[in-house]
């Protein structure tokens, strides 16, 4: 990578140098002071804080560097402040990054444009791909209790026993080569859980992180809302990082936790719940 494939924005070299001004606890500490107090003399800034003089005076000289902190004069008696239109500056980006992070349609068309990914009906000839992405996972101990391999003979046999109720996507790139998949899987076999609906989304290890995770997860709950469903519910490991993430940009909301209420590899583990309402 080239070092000028580095270089910040305009944008970005503010926001940076307002936060290496406050990575500082005493830093910190007097931006906190300024906000709660309005307005300090060093005098009264000294009293809070157990820095010497001079340590106060560089350290409120690079918040004002930064556009952080604002001083009323030059003379002896001068007092300083926040500067309340910076400090919204960066709230704003950074509750931008938030709401960036919480969003996946923007990453899902990139990877149906960039990478010509499409989703469709599994067929039995998907079984091999299919076991091979599921059996990643259960290796993985990150996403599933599972720990029995799958063999292609298998994953046919449970696509043939499928409903129309339950059916099952694949996420295949510009060649046709699978790199994700998605199934919709009975809840309960009481009548009364007839509407609601569990699933699974699993995706090939280099393909990680491009959207197929979003994208599949996303074609699923269209599935399920045209078949009828009100509820999808889900259960999983709480340490499954990226799995968590996926589920919360979905707006599904957590139930509860099961505390050790499985066994892995020797250890006990926790499954969080999940669900959502299709509206």
């Amino acid at each position: 990578m080239k070092a000028g494939e580095l270089a910040p924005t305009a944008l970005e070299t503010r926001v940076l140098r307002m936060l290496r001004a406050m990575a500082n606890p005493a830093r910190f500490r007097i931006v906190a002071l300024l906000a709660e107090r309005k307005d300090c003399t060093s005098t009264q800034l000294a009293g809070e804080l157990p820095l010497a003089q001079s340590s106060l005076f560089d350290h409120i000289a690079l918040l004002r560097d930064a556009g952080i902190v604002q001083v009323s004069s030059e003379g002896s008696n001068r007092s300083y402040c926040l500067d309340p239109a910076s400090i919204d500056f960066l709230a704003a980006y950074l509750s931008g990054l938030g709401q960036q992070a919480r969003s996946w349609e923007g990453l899902v068309k990139t990877a149906q444009k960039e990478q010509h990914m499409k989703i469709r009906e599994a067929t039995r000839d998907d079984a091999a791909a299919i076991a091979s992405i599921y059996n990643q996972g259960i290796e993985d101990r990150a996403a599933t209790l599972e720990t029995q391999l799958r063999t292609p003979e298998e994953r046919a046999e449970w696509l043939a026993a499928r409903g129309p109720r339950h059916p099952v996507l694949v996420a295949v790139d510009q060649v046709g080569t699978i790199v994700g998949w998605g199934s919709l899987n009975a809840f309960n076999p009481r009548q009364a859980y007839d509407n609601v609906v569990d699933f699974s989304v699993y995706v090939a290890r280099e393909q990680r992180g491009r959207g197929l995770g979003d994208a599949l997860l996303s074609a699923l709950e269209t599935r399920a809302q045209a078949l009828g469903y009100h509820k999808m519910v889900l259960v999983a490991l709480p340490t499954n990082a990226p799995g968590m993430r996926l589920y919360e940009r979905h707006d599904f909301r957590t139930v509860g936790i099961y505390r050790e209420q499985g066994m892995l590899d020797g250890r006990w583990v926790d499954v969080i719940i999940m669900e959502k309402i299709l509206r």
